[in-house]
């Protein structure tokens, strides 16, 4: 066996804790410097070589900043990328295909992204040995064997060229600041294309807007058509539906598959299940420990490598990477309400600038959770904080004065949180949090290693995760959550899901969802609100509808069809014109 051991740099507070880590370490005990500090006030050192695996260091530390792990020794052979001493390791690395779009899949800290910026050259793979200078046929000999070795030869060479859209949009504004869209998508629009993609990605209405006043959605659809404009040999989208909603992801999800018609690379991360399983030929899976280390899977079929993910096992390598397989549920077509009502509201006229929303009246039940669906700019949030106002009785209670009466999760979390991270969970469940709740929400959704950071230093993805556990701690009657799963991975979204279903059960409570990943959307949802009409101008919210009514109406409004896989129950895009797509199209059953 071979140790990684990683040290959270930001959580590590060698000044305040008296150094466990060194003083307990039975290594250290007998005279060899397994754990050592260069300075006093920095994170300290842990040899690899030197350490035995007890993890007793690990259990000591008030902080949760270490982690080590023992692995196989087969695996050092696979070492592709090491980000310093005591860091995140890479093992292996993705064969990619010309003509066909590549999905990579795997929780948040995993190395999704760092394999996408080594393809895009952005990162220098070193081997794992840090601190050295790794030349390029260093590199290729340790991917000698790869089924793409011929490509990856070029890509490192410089002899093709990759176009790259990030992550993380919030620099776009302040790296092109005041330019209006439509002067930097013309300057950039190699391939000529700039009417044809504009119309694709709806984007007519801001080509006048300055990129500084966008918002995530538009700044998202931006990037998307900076990349698909440009000429290269290898596209990346980084988690491409983040902001859009149903049918935005859906347009672009078609734009990002056509690139592969010119036989280019193409390669996306993204936790839309539904929407990877509509765009991606072939899927690979990462595995291992956030933030510690990552292992690369061989590549599978989209259905194979999304069916092999929900599983948490690896047929073709023999490898078990999670303990229980997640399956999906379908919902019996009923037409009943529940008999204990929880809330009852009246019908909704309200106008915000140029906007009107109508919904018409309804209830929700206890133990029930009513999911809200429509494109973006439609009303979802306002419905949202229309049936917040109408429960609390109060319309000029401030936002943040909301969060702390009620389970209410806003869509924007930027901002909302002030102090230490456990302190934050601990006023939201009013004392110390039990066990169970420990390991149901906080530790799933990796918070327990946050527990002593400031809420004001949390990345976007951290910063929902704690505002999702603040509100569903709370002792609410009704829970209302404007869009839990965004920023959140796979796992973390299903964690989500699994908890709104305990928290509403167990309480006896209910929960309005607004959300646009239509696997989430299926799988948490008891009934449907569905909201139609012209973004930005009008919107038409219906009565709460059974969850088979409510998808088939919004899948026809989005003009798709959705069937179910046969061994975990998870919903499918059909492919348009196909032969299941035209037989649902024909009995007007666009939902499975």
């Amino acid at each position: 066996m071979v140790r990684v051991a990683v040290i959270e740099k930001d959580s590590c507070k060698p000044t305040k804790c008296g150094k466990p880590c060194r003083k307990y370490c039975p290594i250290v005990r007998t005279g060899q410097e397994a754990i050592y500090f260069v300075k006093d006030d920095e994170p300290p050192v842990i040899n690899e070589y030197l350490c035995s695996g007890c993890c007793i260091c690990v259990r000591k530390c008030p902080f949760n900043a270490i982690s080590v792990v023992n692995l196989p020794d087969e695996l050092e052979k696979k070492v592709f990328h090491r980000y310093g001493v005591n860091a995140f390791k890479l093992y292996g690395f993705p064969a990619l295909s010309p003509g066909s779009v590549t999905g990579i899949l795997g929780e948040n800290g995993i190395g999704k992204s760092t394999v996408l910026k080594i393809i895009g050259g952005l990162v220098k793979p070193n081997l794992g040995r840090v601190g050295e200078e790794v030349n390029t046929e260093d590199i290729l000999t340790a991917l000698r064997g790869n089924v793409s070795f011929n490509l990856v030869e070029k890509i490192f060479k410089g002899r093709l060229k990759c176009i790259y859209k990030p992550q993380y949009l919030d620099e776009i504004p302040r790296l092109i600041g005041e330019k209006k869209v439509e002067e930097v998508l013309e300057r950039i629009d190699e391939k000529k294309a700039f009417d044809r993609i504009i119309e694709q990605l709806d984007l007519k209405r801001v080509l006048n807007n300055r990129v500084n006043t966008l918002s995530g959605g538009e700044l998202q659809r931006l990037a998307i058509a900076a990349a698909c404009m440009r000429e290269g040999d290898v596209y990346l989208f980084d988690e491409p539906s983040s902001f859009l909603d149903v049918r935005q992801r859906l347009k672009a999800a078609d734009l990002i598959a056509s690139l592969k018609e010119e036989n280019k690379i193409v390669v996306v991360v993204e936790h839309d299940l539904t929407i990877l399983d509509y765009l991606a030929d072939y899927v690979v899976i990462m595995y291992g420990q956030p933030s510690v280390y990552g292992i690369v899977s061989q590549v599978l079929s989209a259905r194979v490598g999304i069916n092999s993910y929900l599983e948490g096992y690896i047929r073709q390598e023999n490898i078990r990477f999670r303990k229980d397989s997640i399956k999906f549920h379908a919902h019996v077509r009923t037409e009943e309400t529940p008999q204990v009502k929880m809330f009852e509201w009246p019908t909704i006229e309200v106008s915000i600038g140029n906007f009107h929303l109508s919904a018409e009246s309804g209830s929700i039940g206890v133990g029930e959770v009513i999911g809200i669906a429509g494109p973006n700019g439609i009303g979802k949030t306002t419905m949202l904080k229309e049936l917040l106002k109408s429960f609390l009785g109060d319309s000029s209670i401030p936002e943040g004065e909301v969060i702390k009466k009620i389970g209410y999760k806003p869509q924007y979390v930027s901002g909302l949180f002030k102090g230490v991270v456990s302190d934050i969970l601990k006023e939201a469940y009013g004392g110390e949090i039990p066990e169970f709740l420990q390991d149901e929400l906080i530790k799933p959704l990796k918070l327990d290693r946050l527990s002593d950071r400031l809420a004001e230093t949390l990345s976007g993805g951290e910063l929902q995760a704690l505002a999702i556990c603040t509100a569903l701690l709370r002792d609410s009657p009704i829970y209302f959550l404007d869009e839990p799963c965004a920023y959140l991975d796979v796992e973390q979204r299903l964690t989500v899901i699994r908890a709104i279903r305990h928290t509403v059960l167990a309480k006896k409570s209910s929960a309005f969802v607004v959300e646009h990943d239509i696997a989430a959307l299926d799988f948490l949802s008891d009934r449907l609100i569905f909201i139609q009409g012209e973004p930005s101008v009008f919107g038409q919210a219906s009565q709460p509808m059974a969850v088979a009514e409510g998808m088939n109406s919004l899948l026809k409004y989005l003009d798709v069809t959705i069937r179910r896989e046969p061994d975990n129950l998870r919903p499918r895009i059909n492919k348009k014109d196909s032969k299941t797509d035209r037989l649902q199209r024909a009995q007007n059953k666009y939902y499975y």
